[in-house]
Formats: structure tokens, sequence, C-alpha cells
């Protein structure tokens, strides 16, 4: 059966096909159920054009634990291999990718990259398309992938990819049944009553086509029936062959044959003949999946055993010498060989994490605790402590601190002090990610005390470190440096690199943030980040990313908080280090929501809270900001939001959490007139603003006190905007947040103004559409007796429906001029790469990818006229 109901499917390929040869890539998403034809469509596009272009396939395979990387495996064996030579380590990750970049996106020909099967994809092979796809537009290739969109779960890691993508840099095509004449028809033709084909197989091209096949001697009751029919038919040989290939998801090499010890040539030769099985580059396999798992599970348990088992005695030396560890496992697990699972699952484990499949990694280090039947201690220490690590780092937050736990009862019954101490610090560690400073902080001294009479080594050091750092993020500088000094001393001595940088990373963060020492903090930090990159100390290069970028944020420098944030962005996503990624994603939200970008910052905020398990240091942020633009928008749910973000943020007892929290429920206390925070709360801020030196959050905090409840003024020392306001002067202090891209910020400091100032800050505020604070801004108008309020628009002649705000329509009236980024600059007195940041801005809310795409999209939406 060929092509039907497709030929639009297929002409939307040719049309992105011939885009590239203008030297712009695309990825096409090709979704659908098992058996709808995805790989039909992709064969039909490529087969007339394998001749004047690079065509490469890769597939993704259908094991426990997939092969890391297995489609690019595939990729660099039709490529020659040589991209693999010394690319087998986490270091050098990257650099495979870029390598991989650089031999897809030759200009002197046009490519075709496909990779089937995404939805069983491995960690790092999503890891590649997210990388590859975000840079597909700098190449002249069509990258076509095909999943099962009806096995995507909700928390599908391939969700998280597809809802990341560069708007404008791919198409999703998904391809329904077959219409229920198209079925009729086929039937018809083979003499079939149409109606009960189109019933049974729902239109499914493959069930269809199976149901009306040649072997088949009647319509089914379903297609499972209708292929065990088949099966049942063979002869035993033939049988034999066919549960064989049904306990091996990736086929079995044409080569490994010859040891099932069964006459088998003649009934191979049938099944290919019969296309039931099929020989595809070296390996036999059935046709389709569906005929695979449909004879598997119709296999009795015990059978199904016994298969596995032959498999593991017949192959597992072959797998193993060949690096096909994964498939040992599977087959292991399946076989119910405890011990061998046990075995092979630690080694596969570090063989994904080398690879940054962290994911995998976790996954497979708990494989060898659930099987494990032995009762050696040792042997499970070192696997509670490896799982705890990868969870950590892959945001697994509630398991590792479980798995940890369980080390440290180990340590202590070997009475083993050092290893105690340092199983103590990596707890505080893990707590504080659960946002539960007490538990945290007790687990750091517990640490200290547990190495006091111990000799000087690394674990000391890093515990002295890990003190340090919790301080640093208390904002209590003093007792940060002091427990910082130590560790650089220690660490300087033991000649240990990996806890120097760890410790400079705390004094450099705790001393640019405060006014006096910025210049030193910068210094400190930055050689941190030297450090840390040259060793490839992954977790402290994402950590030193981090803390420049919310730095930078909270001292309202985005220009430099974005360039680090893209660095910092693509260091963590390419090596898998998600709790890092998702934590970084949270301060990315603050900066669009701070910038004026609230549909992009509540994007992020709901797709990180979508995760129930998500660590407290990343909800309390993305709550806080969800929350705030709800409530300015009229969102009932807002005030529920921030009391779930208020109890984790006391909970931390963090300045950096409490007080931003804080600040939205003063705004929200404005907007409502309620009160909603207890003096307690109140008193408790008060006692931690005298134990930190940071202007920016503190002053805000001061300007919505003042606003809500306008108490006697305690805070004598203000940020720059903040004491312009005190002193009368809320134009200026309007100019300067303007300048930063904050225009909301600018309407609310205005509004403290003249009548007019008012007037103005209302429009500036009406471009939000924020509903709750235009109309508190009213009320205050009409009860000060402001003439000529402004009504705002009518919702019949808005002409906004991207929500750009006053700044980006600037900056998109500039470009229709065709203006570059350094001419907007000058006309519109802020920096060029503030420019760029409001262009992305712009692309990202318009859906293009190109300045020209913006100005054509903004005339067709009636934007610009």
């Amino acid at each position: 059966m060929g092509l039907i109901e497709r030929a639009e499917f297929l002409a939307s390929l040719h049309v992105q096909f011939e885009k590239t040869s203008q030297g712009e890539g695309h990825c096409v998403f090709i979704a659908g159920e098992a058996g709808i034809g995805k790989t039909s469509l992709v064969k039909a596009f490529c087969q007339p054009l394998k001749d004047s272009c690079q065509l490469y396939l890769g597939t993704c395979d259908a094991l426990f634990s997939p092969r890391p990387l297995a489609p690019l495996y595939d990729i660099a064996l039709q490529m020659g291999n040589h991209l693999w030579e010394n690319s087998k380590t986490l270091d050098d990750r990257a650099i495979l990718f870029s390598q991989f970049f650089g031999a897809l996106s030759s200009p002197r020909q046009r490519g075709i990259l496909v990779f089937e099967d995404i939805h069983w994809a491995d960690e790092a092979t999503l890891d590649f398309i997210k990388f590859f796809s975000r840079r597909i537009t700098q190449t002249a290739c069509l990258f076509l992938l095909t999943y099962r969109d009806n096995e995507i779960h909700a928390r599908h890691p391939l969700r998280n990819v597809l809802g990341e993508l560069v708007p404008g840099s791919f198409t999703r095509l998904t391809l329904p049944s077959l219409s229920k004449q198209a079925v009729e028809k086929l039937a018809q033709e083979k003499g079939y009553k149409g109606e009960d084909v189109y019933s049974i197989s729902g239109g499914n091209p493959f069930y269809v086509q199976e149901i009306l096949a040649s072997y088949s001697p009647g319509i089914p009751d379903n297609i499972k029936d209708s292929i065990l029919f088949v099966y049942n038919r063979q002869d035993e040989t033939t049988k034999f062959i066919w549960e064989i290939l049904s306990v091996l998801p990736t086929g079995l090499e044409s080569n490994y044959l010859v040891r099932l010890d069964t006459p088998y040539e003649a009934a191979i030769e049938r099944s290919l003949e019969s296309r039931i099985l099929l020989l595809h580059e070296g390996r036999l396999q059935f046709k389709h999946e569906l005929y695979r798992r449909t004879i598997e599970q119709s296999l009795s348990p015990l059978k199904r055993v016994a298969l596995n088992k032959r498999i593991l005695d017949l192959f597992r030396l072959s797998f193993e010498e060949s690096g096909q560890i994964e498939r040992i496992i599977h087959h292991a697990k399946n076989a119910n060989e405890y011990e061998l699972v046990a075995h092979y699952a630690p080694l596969a484990a570090r063989q994904a994490a080398s690879v940054g499949a962290h994911i995998e990694a976790s996954k497979l280090y708990l494989s060898a605790i659930e099987y494990y039947q032995g009762a050696d201690k040792d042997v499970l220490l070192h696997w509670y402590e490896a799982y705890a690590y990868e969870c950590y780092l892959t945001n697994q937050i509630k398991e590792a601190i479980i798995y940890q736990g369980k080390a440290l009862t180990i340590w202590r019954q070997k009475d083993d002090l050092v290893q105690v101490g340092n199983s103590l610090r990596f707890l505080s560690r893990l707590w504080w990610f659960e946002g539960n400073h007490a538990q945290s902080e007790h687990y750091a001294l517990a640490a200290i005390t547990a190495l006091a009479d111990q000799p000087d080594s690394s674990i000391k050091a890093m515990a002295y470190s890990n003190l340090s750092q919790l301080y640093m993020l208390q904002k209590k500088k003093r007792e940060c440096l002091v427990w910082g000094a130590k560790a650089i001393d220690m660490a300087t001595r033991m000649k240990d690199d990996e806890t120097l940088c760890h410790a400079l990373n705390n004094t450099g963060s705790v001393q640019l943030r405060s006014s006096e020492s910025q210049q030193i903090g910068r210094s400190l930090l930055e050689e941190s980040l030297r450090i840390a990159l040259a060793n490839g100390y992954h977790e402290h290069v994402a950590r030193a990313y981090t803390n420049l970028i919310s730095i930078y944020i909270a001292t309202k420098d985005y220009e430099l908080a974005a360039e680090y944030m893209d660095e910092g962005l693509r260091y963590c996503e390419e090596r898998d280090l998600d709790s890092w990624t998702t934590y970084k994603l949270s301060w990315k939200a603050r900066m669009l929501f701070e910038t004026g970008a609230w549909s992009q910052a509540m994007t992020i905020c709901q797709h990180l809270l979508q995760n129930q398990a998500q660590p407290p240091v990343v909800k309390i942020g993305t709550l806080t900001i969800q929350a705030t633009i709800g409530m300015r928008c009229g969102e009932p749910l807002a005030k529920e939001w921030l009391d779930t973000a208020k109890k984790m943020a006391f909970a931390t007892e963090e300045y950096q959490r409490v007080l931003p929290v804080m600040i939205a429920l003063l705004e929200l206390e404005w907007l409502t007139d309620e009160c909603l925070i207890s003096d307690d709360e109140i008193d408790q801020v008060a006692t931690m603003l005298h134990q930190v030196d940071e202007l920016p959050l503190t002053s805000e905090y001061n300007f919505w006190l003042q606003l809500a409840r306008r108490p006697l003024l305690t805070i004598t020392s203000l940020s720059l905007p903040f004491e312009l306001v005190t002193e009368g002067k809320v134009a200026e202090a309007a100019q300067y947040w303007q300048a930063k891209g904050c225009a909301y910020e600018a309407a609310i400091v205005l509004f403290q103004g003249t009548d007019a100032q008012k007037r103005e800050a209302l429009k500036m505020v009406q471009a939000f559409e924020a509903v709750a604070t235009i109309r508190r801004m009213k009320q205050d108008m009409q009860s000060a007796r402001v003439r000529n309020i402004p009504r705002g628009k009518r919702p019949s002649t808005k002409s906004n429906p991207a929500g750009l705000t006053n700044r980006e329509l600037e900056i998109l009236q500039l470009l229709r001029q065709s203006l570059q980024n350094k001419e907007i600059a000058d006309r519109l007195f802020i920096s060029a790469k503030t420019v760029d940041h409001h262009i992305s801005s712009i692309l990202g809310k318009l859906n293009v990818h190109s300045r020209a795409k913006a100005v054509q999209e903004a005339l067709r939406l009636g934007i610009l006229k």
C-alpha cells in the first residue's frame, strides 16, 4: 500500500527542504501513533533526494536503558566513524556535538538528517536534539524527527525538549488516521467489507495494511489476533526464530545467527520473502515493532525468561566486547538474572555518566541497588553514594537525601569519621536544595564537629567551604568570609583546586553582592569560574554561572546577566546538569519578568511548576513571579500562590528567598487594601535586613512597605532609583528604570509624582493590560481629584495582540527602518546589548526568527501601520 492521504505532508517537507537551499535549515517533528505511517512518509520524501544531498539516518532503540547517543553512533558509522575518536568522555561531549554540527552544516551541499523514534531517546540524545535544533537555522540541513505522540506522557523528557524549541525553527506534523472513505476503497479492492476494516483498524495505515495482507484469510477480531494467527501457522523452526527476535528489541546481528544452533536458513528465507522480517543494516528484525511486541507478549512468563537466558548464554560476551552493556542488562532483567544486572548496571551507569546521560546513570545505579542479592555493605555503599550524586545532578533531590542517608548509616557503623563528615556535608547541600535551612545548617555544623579532630584533608576543607556557602546564601558576609578563608587556606595547602574554586565562589559571591566590595567579589568569582572550567569541575562551573547570573539580576545589570545566562544554560544543558538548568531557568524567568517580558516569564514558570518534585529553591521564585504577574492582571489565585511561596521562603531563612515574596505580598496589599502580612513577619524581615548589605532588594522592599503601609522610614541608605523617589525626583527615577528596560517599575515610581506624571504612569501600565494595577491607580487618582484620567484603549481598538512592551514597540518601529543595533541604541540612549535583548524578546513574542520577519508579522497583526 503506497502513501494515501499524505500528499499535503509530503509537500510540506519539500517546501521546507527547498528553503535549505537558501542556507536556512529547519526541524520537522513528525508525530503519530505506531503504524500511522511516519517512517513511510520519511522514506517517500528521502528516496528521490538521496542522490542529490547528504542523507543520514539514526534510530533510537526500545531498550530498558537506551544506549546513550545511539542515533549518533549510527550516523558516525555512515560518516566513516572518525567523529568518535577521542570523544568518549563527558568533557568531550560538547566537542562531539560541535563536531557533528560542523559535519552537518557544510555549505557545499544540502543535507537531510533523520532521527527515528525519539520517544525512546536517552537523555544524551535529547540534549543533542536540543543542541542541534537551536542551531539548525545556521545550516543547510533538514532535520526530520519521528516519535509516537501517544507514548509521550505528561512528564516525558521529550516534552521539555519540544517546549524549549526556538520559535520559527521547527514545524510539527501530526499524521492523522486514514479516512473511512479511503479505508473502504482499499478494502473493496481486496474483497473485504470496508466498514468492518475501518472499525477494527481505526484507520491506522499499518493495521489496515496487515488486515488486507494476502496472508490473512479474513478479518480478525483485532490486530493482535491477526498477527498471532500468522505466527501460529508457522513451523516450529520459524516460530523459534520469531520468538528469539521478539525478545530482542534491537534485532539480531546476522553474524550471530550461526550461534543459534538451529536449521534456521529456510525459515528466515521464508520470513524475508513474506516481508514479516527484514534485514536492516546487518540486523534481522521484524518489519514493524507491533509484530515483535505482540509475539513477545504472547509468550508465557517462563518461556520469556528462558529465551532471555538463552540470549545471555549465547551473546553476553559478544555484547560485552562490543560495549553493548545495555543489551546485557535488558536481557538479564527479563531473565531474572539478578547477579548479572547488579554486575553490569554500574558499568553502564559510569559509561552513561561519561557522556553526560546522568538520568540514565541514575536509573542504572538504582537497578544495581534493587537487583543486588548480596549482603556486602561496602558494595552497596558505593552505589548509594553514586546514585545519590546522580540524583543530585538531575533534580531528584528527595531521592538523593534518602540514599545519602543510607550511606551515612553505613559509614557510622564502620566508625569512619572522615567519611561520616563527608556524608553530613553532602546532606547539608541536599537539604539546602529542599529549602530546609534548619536541616541544612544542622548537617553542616555536624560535619564540622565530626571532622574537628581529624587531620587536614580535602574533605575537611570542603566541609568548611560548605558552611561558608550557607552563610553566603544567607547574606551573612562576616561568617561567610571567616569560614571561606579557612577553606581557602586548607585547600591551598592540600593543593586541592576543587575545594579552592568552591570557596572562592562563596567569598566572591558575598563580596560582589556587597556595595563596598563589588570589584573584589567579581575578581574572586571569575577566578573560581576559571579554575572550574580549566579542570572540568562541571558542578562548580554551573554554580559559578548561577551566582553571577543571580547577582547581576539582583543589581539590575541585565546585560551581564544575559551573557552569563546564555553561557551557563548552554553549559548545563550540554552536560545534563538538570538541577542547575532548572535553577537558572527560574532566574531567567525573573529577568524576563523584571524587563517586561511577562508572557515569556510566565511560560517558563508554568513549565517549571509542572514538575511537582521541583525543589523549593526553584518553586519559591517561580511561584512569586507567577503570582506577581497574576495579581497585576487580576488572577484570583495569586494570593494562594504567594502564601505557598511565603511558607517555603521563611523555611529557608534566606534573604534572597524571603524578600521577593514579601515585596509581592506588599504590592498585593496595595492593590487590594488587605492586610496579608503579620507584624511578626515584618519584624523577622527587619531583623534579616540588619544582617545584610545589599541595597537593591532592601530598597525595593522599603519602597513597597512605605506604599502599602506607610510606616516610619527606618532604612537610611537606598539604591539610586529609590533614593531619587524619596527626594521627589520621580521623573529621574522613572528614566533610570526605563533605561534598564523595566517599564512597569518606571510607571510605579512615576505614579508617585504630579497629576500629569500619574496620568503618564497610568498609560504605561495600560500597555501591560495589568487590570488590577490600573484599577488601583484610577482609584487613587479619583481620590486625589486628578482630572482627565486616561481611559485606556477599548478592547475593540487594542492593536498589540503580541503583548509587546512600550520599549519593544519603539525598537520594532526602528527595525522597520532597517536600523542596526548600534543605531537603535544611540537613538534610545541604551546599550547595544540591551537592544539585542529586546529584539530577542520581540522575536519570541511574534514567533519568528529574523528581524525582517518580525516587521512583516507586526504589519500583518496591525501592530505596525
